[in-house]
């Protein structure tokens, strides 16, 4: 017998040609989050934009999955535009070929307002996006789809569309939550069944990425600020993926895991059985690895280690990004990547000199509030040199370039050449720290800019580099591992609570 949820989830049941049929032209689309890009719906309706199917509006926060056909299609976006919050080789390779693709600046959590202020609407009719595609696994018995791998903004999107398609792809594993992980077949308007062969993810090996001899040594100075039961949380990219091995090598033990994206790195260091997540101060994540996303470059490693594994916890980035959560994670640490930091202590990793290369994602979440907890560090990592070859930090940020963490939130910088800590410096000690930790062939530059332009000083003869437990009465990370910034703490009057106090 067919049960009522089995009659609706056939009857909602249509083929991206289906989809594309009811589409109009001027419709707004959301093509999915990160780790849930639609894939068939956009096959589909690529091929159809032109005259007859014309000013249709792409609104893209991360997604990874390449969609060349749209540059075939449409390559001046004359019948389609693209506005892009955080950009990806496929899509940053038509802006710089043809000067199209909106760039704007988005950090996952802070980002959601925008979303939240336009778009939202508690009448479904008033919705301001017509459109939510978003992939997810087939239903179990009871309607409910699993949003997987790209869980983190799925819950704030099925708010601010009209419609919703859900596109189910079988090698998409059941991510135990964590909190607004499914949705359930009453709250979608359509389903479409994925082709995987024909749209399948990209695939990396990403186990034979061997770091560059920069990236092992920047890890290895990141280790010296690291101790047992750190809560680790990485960003994208070989660098953080080098950190996350060296970790798996130097016996740490009973780390705990709070992180935006589940990559190879984590899932290296989960396997390695360091990670317990005993210690966590959240309680209701205490023995969970706790994430929002992931990008399955190896479908069926990724697979295995997500599908129904009850040591992970997935969240959507309303939690794992959010500030007060962060704030009281005892002993957070964030590392991800940036493009440039200048002698003000600035951070750029978006758009830099007139060029959009990212975004921030959850880079201001992380890396700068994270440091608000007691022992919590925010890691700033770079190469000291990029691979053309040009320095990476600078004495002033060129003018077309973003802050992305203001000098008041920065405090650990990291390259092969050294880490420093600018919390709590003055101005001369600052520029001296981030220039001890430049190329070595870059110094005599930077100390001779920073001379002129006031941020060293011109004739006092004191050495101004601090260094973590001796020079310039600067303490060491062992003596400031219960320290915890006022900021969240006796500003607010919130010294009753243990995980917020400051004292």
């Amino acid at each position: 017998m067919t049960t009522p949820i089995q009659q609706k989830i056939r009857d909602k049941k249509k083929t991206a040609k289906e989809i594309v049929d009811m589409v109009k032209s001027g419709d707004w689309i959301q093509p999915g989050t990160a780790g849930g890009d639609a894939t068939q719906c956009m096959v589909e309706i690529a091929g159809r934009l032109g005259p007859g199917l014309k000013d249709i509006e792409f609104w893209l926060y991360g997604n990874i999955y390449p969609h060349p056909y749209f540059q075939q299609a449409d390559s001046r976006q004359k019948y389609h535009c693209m506005q892009d919050y955080f950009f990806f080789p496929w899509n940053r390779k038509a802006r710089d070929a043809n000067g199209v693709s909106s760039w704007a600046q988005w950090g996952w959590a802070m980002g959601q307002y925008f979303h939240h202020y336009r778009f939202v609407n508690a009448v479904k009719e008033k919705r301001g996006i017509d459109w939510f595609w978003n992939a997810a696994t087939a239903p179990d018995d009871r309607g409910f789809f699993n949003w997987s791998y790209g869980t983190n903004n799925c819950n704030i999107y099925t708010q601010t569309a009209k419609k919703i398609v859900v596109e189910v792809r079988s090698d998409f594993p059941w991510a135990e939550g964590g909190r607004f992980n499914t949705v359930h077949i009453d709250d979608i308007d359509y389903w479409v069944e994925v082709d995987v062969e024909k749209n399948k993810w990209p695939q990396m090996n990403e186990k034979a990425i061997k770091p560059s001899p920069e990236e092992a040594q920047i890890a290895q100075n990141i280790l010296t600020i690291m101790r047992d039961r750190d809560v680790v949380q990485l960003g994208i990219g070989t660098l953080p993926s080098a950190v996350a091995t060296a970790m798996a090598g130097a016996g740490l033990k009973d780390l705990g895991i709070h992180t935006e994206m589940l990559n190879y790195g984590l899932i290296n260091l989960l396997e390695s059985g360091q990670v317990t997540n005993r210690y966590k101060t959240l309680p209701a994540d205490r023995g969970k690895s706790v994430w929002t996303l992931a990008f399955p470059f190896d479908t069926k490693w990724y697979y295995e280690t997500v599908h129904r594994n009850q040591n992970l916890a997935v969240y959507d980035i309303g939690y794992t990004n959010n500030l007060h959560n962060l704030a009281r994670l005892d002993n957070l640490i964030a590392i991800n990547n940036a493009v440039a930091v200048d002698l003000l202590g600035q951070v750029c990793c978006g758009f830099y000199d007139k060029r959009a290369i990212s975004s921030t994602g959850g880079f201001l979440q992380f890396v700068g509030f994270c440091s608000q907890s007691r022992g919590g560090r925010g890691v700033v990592s770079l190469t000291s040199r990029s691979k053309h070859g040009t320095p990476r930090i600078v004495p002033f940020f060129p003018v077309g370039t973003t802050v992305d963490l203001p000098a008041q939130l920065t405090s650990h910088v990291c390259t092969e050449h050294g880490i420093v800590n600018l919390r709590g410096l003055n101005g001369y000690e600052r520029t001296e720290a981030i220039i001890s930790i430049a190329h070595p062939d870059d110094r005599a530059a930077l100390e001779k800019e920073a001379r002129e332009h006031g941020l060293l000083a011109p004739e006092f003869p004191v050495k101004m580099l601090p260094k973590e437990g001796g020079a310039r009465r600067y303490p060491s990370y062992d003596e400031r591992r219960t320290y915890k910034s006022p900021f969240n703490s006796e500003l607010w009057g919130f010294d009753w609570d243990p995980y917020q106090t400051g004292k």
